[in-house]
């Protein structure tokens, strides 16, 4: 609730972008005289939401400074919202005396009216030293369901962002959490499910190969109160991600694989020589691991799918872990998986494995016998 009151605030003027920034508040009127670090939740253009340990009255003016760019400007509170606890915090919404990116945001949104020469000198140049929020990003690869950014400086895995693309004089904005992290080459985003958001990056993917144009790229850390309900190792569900998308199967593999086996097979998938065709069939096999309480499977299960390094099974009584390795066996064959993607619903649980050996021939024949059936 706390979020939607400062949402009606004048700083919902332009776009809002999550994000957890340092930042110190100094105040000296209204008769409030403090200094203190704090932290935004939301920033935009005209202001901010910032997580302070005091409150401030409505109409207090205050500093506002960011010590490791050296910036400041000065703000007005317009919202003061208890956050309770112990000790108690507050929200403040802040509203900057002269709107603009004085968060030293590289491609900010459209709407933020960027000043190229400040009319106050309350604001100083921005910093040289190049920040998280400032750095260079490029989109290398993207489906529905995931990115791959090349950047000298990721983040770490496991740290929540907020990802803006814009091309086309459009803006697409989805939020995930990073499954992979190489320095000084990029790292992989897994996006967090969301209403629409498949349709507006599948129509972002059309605009890129149609217009051929260098998407902008914002990549920033998703404020920490919202950022628990993408953690988990669910947070798409296969069926609204497409169990077709090979760049989000890849993303979900990624704590099990060595950078460079991941490197590779990113590599591999945008060359587009991907030898791995799928076929929809149905065959028995042994399944044998431990599922995410540790106790045994041992079982037999159907196939819905396969590809050479990879299958859709279901039939299994018991949810193994996302990144554990499983044993398939059938007849003299019998070869070790690592469990991409789980989804438990009514229809019952379904996993998506990936061979462990990249060489796998655990479904040559039956690939071949398909391929050979497929001429006649």
């Amino acid at each position: 609730m706390a979020v939607l009151d400062i949402s009606q605030s004048a700083i919902r003027r332009s776009t809002r972008l999550h994000l957890e920034i340092p930042v110190r508040i100094v105040a000296r009127s209204n008769g409030a005289s403090f200094s203190e670090p704090c932290y935004t939740t939301v920033v935009s253009a005209h202001g901010c939401g910032v997580v302070s340990p005091r409150a401030a009255a409505k109409g207090t003016k205050v500093r506002l400074e960011i010590d490791s760019a050296k910036r400041h400007t000065t703000a007005q509170v317009v919202a003061v919202v208890s956050l309770g606890g112990e000790p108690e915090r507050w929200l403040l919404g802040l509203e900057l005396e002269i709107p603009g990116n004085f968060w030293g945001i590289e491609y900010a949104p459209a709407d933020w009216k960027l000043e190229e020469e400040p009319s106050q000198g309350n604001i100083s140049p921005r910093p040289t030293k190049q920040t998280a929020a400032t750095q260079r990003w490029k989109l290398t690869d993207i489906s529905d369901g995931a990115c791959y950014l090349e950047s000298a400086m990721p983040f770490p895995v496991g740290t929540a962002v907020v990802v803006s693309i814009r091309a086309a004089q459009k803006e697409c904005v989805a939020e995930g959490i990073v499954r992979a992290s190489h320095p000084q080459t990029g790292m992989a985003v897994e996006f967090a499910q969301a209403p629409g958001l498949r349709q507006r990056v599948q129509e972002l993917i059309g605009q890129l190969g149609s217009q051929r144009e260098v998407p902008r790229i914002f990549v920033g850390r998703k404020e920490r109160a919202s950022a628990s309900h993408i953690q988990g190792p669910a947070a798409i569900a296969p069926e609204s991600s497409n169990e077709e998308d090979h760049l989000l199967e890849l993303v979900r593999l990624a704590p099990s694989l060595t950078p460079e086996q991941f490197l590779e097979n990113l590599r591999a998938q945008r060359l587009r020589r991907r030898s791995d065709p799928r076929i929809d069939i149905a065959l028995p096999v042994l399944l044998i691991g431990k599922d995410v309480v540790g106790r045994p499977l041992d079982q037999r299960v159907m196939t819905v799918s396969i590809s050479r390094r990879g299958a859709l099974l279901q039939g299994i009584h018991g949810v193994p872990g996302k990144g554990e390795r499983v044993t398939l066996a059938r007849g003299t064959k019998k070869e070790d998986f690592l469990v991409a993607w789980v989804a438990d619903d009514e229809a019952g649980t379904r996993i998506g494995v990936a061979a462990v050996d990249p060489e796998t021939k655990f479904w040559t024949d039956v690939l071949e016998t398909a391929s050979n059936q497929s001429r006649h």
